[in-house]
């Protein structure tokens, strides 16, 4: 018996600090939170600004994939890429343009790029561990 009250002190003890540990109590917002998913989202709620009458461009999210993995544009064209994940967190980035959009679990979000210069460009997600996991594509950009 004695050992169970023991046991028990400790927990009632300990937990304020488990709870603590579990929640958010910085209301600024921009530290990361963990989403839905368990994933930390790490900041992925500032989306690029779409102009209007951008090009909409759909691309998925899932598996650790996009589709399409290669996308082209022409130089200076407004560009809304329409990413939809379909399993967990996922992003949309490309660090030359500063370009980023972010889709959780069945979201379907917008975010605007454009491109100025020719050329190749990387985009992949920035979510931890699915870059690494091979979620990146290309984005060319060249004259039509």
């Amino acid at each position: 018996m004695r050992r169970s009250t023991t046991l028990l002190l400790a927990l009632v003890v300990a937990m304020p600090a488990v709870l603590a540990a579990c929640g958010d109590d910085d209301s600024s917002g921009t530290d990361a939170t963990a989403t839905e998913d368990g994933h930390d989202d790490g900041g992925h709620d500032d989306t690029s600004p779409v102009a209007d009458g951008a090009r909409k461009i759909e691309v998925t999210a899932s598996s650790f994939a996009f589709d399409p993995e290669e996308i082209t544009v022409s130089p200076g064209e407004e560009v809304s890429i329409v990413l939809t994940s379909e399993d967990v967190l996922h992003d949309f980035t490309v660090d030359e343009l500063d370009a980023h959009v972010a889709a959780d679990v069945g979201e379907t979000v917008a975010g605007g790029l454009t491109a100025d210069e020719a050329g190749e460009y990387t985009y992949y997600c920035a979510v931890p561990g699915h870059r690494a996991a091979g979620m990146e594509g290309t984005l060319i950009v060249e004259a039509p």
